[in-house]
């Protein structure tokens, strides 16, 4: 379903011309240099047992996203809560290490101040507290 919507909001920013997109995935599907051991070889497979469907989902969506040719931002959040805004940590291109819930205020926070960053263009930006 993201993967589908994503295509189809690039389809409509290239007929309308419009260039900044923004797209908000999980942090759950990828293992990188910011996930620590623990994270990397336990949580991270389960997770993906379990939420496989989901992940693939979310990975065609970044495919996509990434071939658009539009100015992009991936915002990465790990699990969302409805916890009060407080300081969040960022990481540009890897997953923030111990990161493991964020609030949506914090995320819509985080989104906000992404679309006049343009060092984030291009880029996937991971939270976490």
């Amino acid at each position: 379903m993201c993967g589908d919507g994503a295509r189809a909001i690039i389809t409509a920013m290239r007929a309308a011309d419009t260039r900044r997109l923004v797209v908000v995935t999980a942090s759950g599907h990828i293992v990188g240099d910011g996930d620590g051991p623990f994270t990397r070889t336990v949580v991270k497979p389960m997770l993906r047992r379990y939420l496989r469907e989901s992940f693939a989902d979310f990975a065609r969506t970044d495919q996509a996203v990434q071939a658009s040719g539009l100015d992009w931002t991936i915002m990465r959040p790990p699990r969302l809560t409805d916890g009060k805004p407080r300081p969040y940590r960022t990481a540009i291109d890897r997953n923030v290490r111990g990161g493991i819930s964020l609030a949506r205020a914090d995320l819509a926070h985080a989104i906000l101040a992404a679309l006049t960053d343009p060092a984030t263009v291009g880029h996937t930006v991971a939270l976490g507290y």
